[in-house]
């Protein structure tokens, strides 16, 4: 695993959610710009968590006793690190059934994106509920950094 900062994870948020929004406003990739927009809330997310826990730098949370901050800042899991920093249940997280008939939760977005997984039509509708839930949260850090 690479160790990021405090300082690369808001780098990380903000250029991948400002290339985020062009794509989205020039409506290309979808896959692509989720992808973008799930790891920029992921970068966006952990920033915050390193604000709370008041940490430059996490390679002294990976050396410490405390596995609960490891595991939360190792994961992919978005409603994990959102339950850290006190917003479970402000934003509503859909599970998207796969054509393979797998189901992708938070801390899966990043893969569905990435492999450019199909969903069934019937999932489209929960798919789009996914990327506006994102864009929320990216806004709410934006609000907070």
């Amino acid at each position: 695993m690479l160790i990021a900062d405090k300082r690369d994870y808001r780098k990380g948020y903000k250029k991948h959610y400002e290339l985020y929004k062009r794509l989205k406003s020039n409506n290309s990739d979808i896959n692509s710009r989720r992808l973008l927009l799930v790891y920029s809330v992921e970068c966006g997310l952990k920033y915050m968590l390193l604000d709370k826990w008041r940490e430059e730098n996490p390679r002294k949370i990976f050396e410490s006793e405390d596995e609960s901050k490891k595991r939360i800042l190792k994961s992919h899991n978005l409603e994990k690190i959102l339950k850290e920093l006190g917003q479970m249940g402000n934003f509503k997280f859909p599970q998207l059934k796969t054509l393979h008939q797998d189901y992708a939760g938070s801390d899966a977005y990043h893969q569905l994106y990435r492999y450019c997984i199909k969903l069934p039509l019937e999932e489209q509708a929960k798919e789009k509920q996914l990327e506006e839930t994102l864009n929320n949260i990216a806004c709410w850090i934006e609000e907070g950094r």
